[in-house]
């Protein structure tokens, strides 16, 4: 049994090299947290890898200041988490959109200062409270690896990869893909060894280091893994490239079938290797088994409860306008309009929440039919969401935005339009006939609803070439009416993400109580 070292609290206390250690600690395991607990289960939405990156240098700017500062401990930690909280909300809101370079987007008043705010402060304190409870459980003696270590954690490690990808191929009724297994070996292989150095090997090591492989693999697989890689067979030994049919897993597969798997079958690979290894094994108290009970039944309640509501069409809407209409006349924003009627139905899905071209793509189904006085009768149908804007000026949701901001100095849509807040907007490709014949297909189509209750349907684009058959070379349409049927699973998923970080920080909480001088093996 080697001895540790508590942690100095108080102004001062550590040397440049701790607080270098200690401040990587920290961003590693607040950046973790944040995409699991807050970007994963609570909003499911993808910000890309410059967020993950200008972030992680942030926490550790000011976690690397506020320590050096103020020092550590429970309390420090919240003053040092509340600032930076201040610090990246203000940065997102005025400074720098999200989605850079690839989706450039700027983020809402909801995903800043109404949910951003408790989110990332729990999520970045959990990361700190993860931090503090491995620094007061680090040794300052080294002791000799057991014989067969290494061994142990490749075998553990393949039967958790194995095991929990089995489990969960069945649960999902679908087969990964032999690159899921792989990935998954070469992460949870170098993690285990690096935990028992870290955190030691005991039931409290075993449960923590769980739960953080398990958002680390949970993390991966939703930001960087999606499944079906390669197509089988395998390439061996031809030179002709293999298929990708590859494709994201939806939040109810992801965060309510496989993460319980992966947690379970972790929890008993590290308890296995703590008992193989030597570890020293102290139980918990009844107390502790019975918090940690409490708040598996709680989060487990909660999964099969909003399992039902985020299911892959979750976030869906469906339009509906018929009647008076008004058809801009000649060019784009003119501000001439003839009167007309016309009907309008557009039925939209939400389902990728990632910033990536890969399926599941959004659904888009909208038919609309536009007649003017003493004129023709146009039809429009679109059913292929645009992915990406063609020229690669804006984001477009990916097809579908449901509650969004764009047009006016958003970057998103058209300037001359005024900004504007849509519960529903839709960017397609579609097809134009006139008087029954058609005259266009792939054309740029973009639909949205207004605040006033109206709709505009857009078809064309403002610096794209004019239409061919079009009087004025496009159509810009406004609904005097519109109405708003729509479902979303939102609700559902803040309130699982909430419970088990509110969980996770009880945990780290109670932990940290009784860690100062841990025995370790």
């Amino acid at each position: 049994m080697s001895r540790t070292s508590p942690l100095p609290t108080g102004r001062g206390a550590l040397s440049p090299a701790e607080l270098a250690t200690f401040t990587a600690t920290v961003a590693l395991l607040a950046i973790l947290s944040d995409a699991f607990f807050g970007h994963m289960l609570a909003w499911e939405n993808d910000p890309y890898w410059t967020y993950w990156i200008t972030k992680t240098f942030l926490i550790a700017t000011v976690f690397g200041l506020g320590t050096a500062w103020l020092g550590v401990g429970v309390g420090r930690g919240a003053v040092i988490t509340a600032v930076h909280t201040i610090v990246l909300t203000v940065y997102y809101w005025s400074l720098s959109p999200i989605g850079l370079p690839s989706h450039p987007d700027w983020l809402d008043l909801e995903h800043t200062w109404l949910t951003g705010l408790p989110i990332h402060f729990g999520v970045i304190y959990l990361g700190y409270l993860a931090a503090l409870w491995l620094w007061r459980r680090r040794t300052t003696e080294g002791t000799a690896i057991p014989a067969g270590f290494a061994t142990a954690v490749l075998a553990v490690g393949a039967g958790m990869v194995v095991l929990s990808g089995v489990l969960e191929a069945l649960a999902i009724d679908e087969f990964q893909g032999v690159t899921w297994y792989v990935v998954r070996l070469l992460i949870a292989v170098p993690f285990v060894m690096a935990w028992v150095g870290l955190a030691g090997r005991d039931f409290a090591s075993a449960l923590a280091g769980a739960i953080v492989l398990t958002a680390i693999l949970a993390s991966y697989s939703h930001f960087l893994g999606p499944v079906g890689l390669p197509d089988i067979p395998l390439r061996i030994f031809e030179a002709q490239a293999p298929g990708a049919t590859v494709h994201w897993l939806g939040y109810r597969q992801e965060a309510l079938i496989a993460t319980p798997i992966t947690l379970l079958i972790t929890l008993a690979g590290l308890i296995l290797l703590s008992r193989m290894t030597g570890g020293q094994w102290r139980p918990a108290s009844r107390r502790a088994w019975l918090g940690l009970g409490v708040g598996a039944v709680v989060l487990v309640l909660a999964g099969a409860l909003i399992a039902p509501g985020v299911g892959p069409d979750a976030d869906r809407a469906t339009v509906t306008a018929s009647g008076a209409v008004t058809v801009e006349r000649g060019a784009w924003f003119s501000g001439n309009a003839d009167a007309g009627t016309g009907e309008l139905r557009l039925a939209v899905v939400n389902r990728n929440p990632r910033v990536t071209p890969l399926p599941p793509h959004d659904t888009v189904d909208l038919t609309a039919t536009i007649r003017r006085p003493n004129g023709p009768t146009y039809s429009i149908r679109a059913t292929q969401p645009m992915v990406d804007d063609p020229m690669g000026r804006f984001t477009t949701w990916w097809g579908v935005g449901m509650d969004v901001w764009h047009h006016g100095r958003s970057g998103i849509g058209a300037p001359q339009v005024p900004p504007m807040h849509s519960q529903v907007a839709v960017f397609a490709l579609g097809e134009l006939s006139r008087d029954g014949q058609q005259i266009a297909t792939g054309v740029p189509i973009h639909a949205m609803t207004l605040p006033d209750g109206t709709a505009e349907l857009d078809v064309g684009d403002p610096q794209a070439p004019p239409i061919p058959g079009l009087e004025d070379g496009h159509l810009r349409i406004a609904f005097a009416q519109a109405g708003v049927e729509s479902h979303t699973g939102k609700p559902q998923r803040y309130l699982f993400g909430l419970l088990a970080l509110i969980a996770a920080l009880a945990l780290a909480a109670a932990g940290l109580r009784g860690t100062r001088n841990p025995d370790r093996a």
